[in-house]
């Protein structure tokens, strides 16, 4: 039995955006760096690429803690529903 059927959900949505962001950020951030031009567009240009990247992560490392907490609440709830089985023996 599942118990939060939305997390499973909004992992992959999480991992989507994801995705997008990496994508769509690192492709604006080089496009708005070259018609920048100069030093200042390099500038724009990677500091785009880290933010994009940055983001990714935070999302990513978002979508794994939701994991986690998935796996915590069952190990929970099994570990409570064998005390009771031998208990009740």
């Amino acid at each position: 039995m599942e118990k939060y059927p939305f997390l499973r959900y909004a992992t992959l949505v999480l991992r989507i955006l994801g995705w997008i962001v990496l994508v769509f950020g690192v492709i604006i951030a080089i496009y708005f760096g070259v018609h920048t031009g100069g030093a200042l567009g390099a500038f724009y240009a990677i500091g785009g690429v880290i933010l994009s990247f940055l983001a990714w992560l935070f999302l990513l490392a978002s979508r794994e803690l939701i994991y986690i907490l998935i796996h915590v609440e069952e190990n929970t709830r099994n570990t409570a529903e064998s005390i009771t089985t031998k208990k009740s023996r």
